[in-house]
């Protein structure tokens, strides 16, 4: 059985002690979108400005969807919309890393929750669905009675379309809805994603073309010039010159 030496216990603990002294470099801390006043301020612009675009689509475009007429224009066109833009937002920032987590979180939010949320509405949606259904049917929207000389009723009118019937424009406009919501938005998304890979490999060429004169650069910084070298070896020769110069009167008197 071998001792240890006292002497030797104490050095241990000092390097645990010495390990266990080192302060930790603190983590980053992970970025919050709730803490980030930015967001609420660019959602607040992305309604307005998508809210506002809805409403002068509502004035251009009919909003009557009976007498005839199956489709709200305006609710229908400002909805196709919002779905096909929000599925390419949606899909270019999650194909675009180089925008990191605070600026994508802002322009989704932005584009996305604001401007596409304030554009779309499935309030106004469901109301005129129900307006569809609930409008009593008439097959002659444009009657003009008159009465002839001989006492006869003569109606001049044309029959209304089959498809202004409740249940049929009803079906009409939410399956043309939905529908072409989902193909929007998955074009949208198509498009979207598209976009973000030729972005990323239009930087990736440029990149690769600038690498060269980066490391030719890196290089020339590295390295020293040849006059430099020069000077220093000539330096160095004076010096050494110099000092077997000096040594010569002492090796004489010796």
């Amino acid at each position: 059985m071998v001792d240890v030496p006292e002497s030797q216990e104490p050095a241990s603990d000092g390097a645990g002690q010495a390990q266990t002294g080192v302060a930790a470099a603190p983590a980053p801390r992970a970025y919050n979108p709730l803490t980030d006043w930015v967001v609420y301020a660019v959602v607040f612009l992305g309604g307005f400005f998508g809210t506002l675009l809805r409403y002068l689509l509502s004035l251009a475009l009919p909003q009557d969807g009976t007498g005839g007429n199956v489709m709200y224009w305006g609710t229908f066109v400002a909805n196709m919309l919002a779905a096909f833009l929000f599925g390419g937002v949606a899909a270019y920032i999650a194909a675009a890393p180089w925008m990191g987590p605070r600026g994508a979180e802002r322009w989704n939010r932005a584009l996305g929750m604001g401007f596409c949320g304030g554009l779309s509405t499935m309030s106004t949606f469901a109301v005129e669905c129900m307006t569809l259904l609930s409008t009593p049917y008439d097959p002659y929207p444009d009657a003009n009675a008159q009465l002839s000389a001989d006492g006869v009723i003569y109606v001049d009118s044309q029959p209304a379309s089959p498809l202004a019937q409740p249940q049929v424009a009803f079906v009409i406009y939410m399956c043309v809805t939905i529908t072409g919501g989902l193909l929007l938005a998955y074009a949208g998304s198509a498009i979207g994603e598209r976009l973000a890979k030729r972005h990323a490999s239009l930087t990736a060429v440029s990149s690769d073309a600038d690498a060269p004169a980066q490391v030719a650069a890196a290089s020339m910084t590295a390295a020293p010039a040849p006059a430099a070298c020069a000077g220093s070896a000539a330096a160095t020769a004076s010096v050494a010159d110099a000092d077997a110069t000096a040594d010569e009167p002492t090796q004489g008197g010796r």
